[in-house]
């Protein structure tokens, strides 16, 4: 079990969020465990690049219109992966183009520029590669903060055949 720690020091002029995805290494390949609460290892709190990826990925994996009281907030990308509408890892990067566009507004939109410190803004995100195999789409995904400090995860998804 990892354990995050630090000294109220560490966290002067920074805001803070709770992982919400358990299971991330600051280097290194890692799968993701999407998961709110996870037994001995939730609670934890974060900062920096990866609380803006998890923004990010948040953003990314939420369907428009899904938020009863934002129903401007998140993409279609998950609703053309679930309509059938990915074939092939072109298709997995024109979904993505798509829906990168979208949540860059409302992921900037949300940021104080006088308080947020840059490494927790915006600015891009790339996806470096996409991979199909069976129902499985594998996606490495650059993020990349105001502050220049970027960060690749590798998100798998199920993507419905339909």
């Amino acid at each position: 079990m990892t354990q995050r720690s630090g000294t109220p020091a560490q966290y002067a002029g920074r805001t803070i969020d709770f992982l919400a995805f358990d299971g991330a290494q600051p280097v290194g390949d890692t799968l993701l465990t999407p998961a709110l609460v996870q037994p001995g290892q939730s609670g934890a709190l974060i900062t920096g690049i990866e609380k803006l990826v998890q923004r990010f990925l948040l953003e990314l994996l939420t369907e428009k219109g899904s938020l009863h009281y934002s129903l401007d907030r998140g993409t279609f990308f998950i609703t053309q992966i679930r309509a059938g509408a990915v074939r092939t890892s072109q298709d997995l990067f024109a979904a993505f183009g798509a829906a990168e566009l979208e949540l860059r507004t409302s992921l900037r939109l949300e940021e104080d520029l006088d308080n947020d410190p840059a490494e927790e803004r915006y600015r891009s995100a790339t996806l470096l590669s996409a991979s199909l195999f069976g129902d499985t789409a594998t996606l490495s995904i650059r993020v990349l903060s105001a502050a220049e400090d970027a960060r690749t995860i590798i998100y798998p998804l199920r993507v419905s055949k339909a």
